[in-house]
């Protein structure tokens, strides 16, 4: 072992010893906007469902933290997925902003996040997962038949239009045993638009709303359900 190597090595350990004590840059954080017993929730519905036909997606992904998690577990456990990343890489639609603004009365400064996004960069980001298919869509226009059966869905897009119209095309493209998680399903937040149309689409299809956590609904497609 070279004495440079061992110098460069007991230099960086002398950092982190500094890092860590007297600095907040050791300090572990949680860098996921969605909630631990949700994330666990996804990792036990790909388990469950690994042996089934259908494909998993992520409707709404953001810079892809939560890709990242899922993709992980999906790769390090050999898993055979296909994995729908559909986003509109550049924020929420012009249409569901002025639902919120006009119809629901939300803030329109409250809608101005994410436009950070850029598709090319995002798709850069996964490059080495072979089994993730980037789609830059409007959720509330994607054909989910196109790319049926369906056996896992992971729906965070916030607002109540584009949860409204994703949840009723995913739903008719889901395998019977199939699962649709969604995010924020709270009430009375600024991002409860996902709530309502949770309920109502409940409501509508007779299904029992069922929450995990405090902000994540589940819509499970039981044999003989409605298509």
């Amino acid at each position: 072992m070279s004495g440079g190597y061992m110098l460069q090595n007991s230099i960086g350990e002398i950092l982190k010893y500094i890092a860590f004590r007297y600095t907040n840059l050791g300090a572990p954080s949680y860098n996921y906007c969605v909630d631990p017993i949700e994330l666990s929730t996804l990792i036990n519905e790909i388990e469950r469902l690994k042996d089934a036909d259908g494909c998993i997606i992520e409707v709404g992904v953001a810079r892809g933290m939560t890709t990242k998690f899922l993709c992980e577990h999906i790769m390090r456990e050999g898993l055979n997925e296909t994995y729908y990343a559909i986003d509109t890489f550049s924020s929420f639609t012009s249409e569901d902003i002025d639902h919120e603004v006009n119809i629901r009365k939300k803030c329109h400064n409250d809608f101005n996040g994410f436009r950070y996004n850029d598709f090319k960069t995002w798709v850069n980001n996964f490059k080495n997962y072979d089994f993730v298919i980037p789609v830059k869509a409007d959720c509330s226009k994607f054909k989910y038949k196109d790319i049926k059966p369906i056996k896992l869905a992971f729906l965070d897009v916030d607002l109540y239009l584009p949860t409204r119209n994703a949840l009723a095309a995913i739903f008719s493209a889901l395998v019977e045993g199939g699962v649709i998680i969604v995010d924020d399903v709270a009430p009375n937040e600024r991002y409860d638009g996902a709530y309502q149309a949770y309920m109502e689409f409940c409501d509508a299809n007779g299904l029992q709303p069922v929450r995990v956590g405090k902000r994540c609904g589940i819509i499970r497609k039981e044999s003989g359900a409605l298509r």
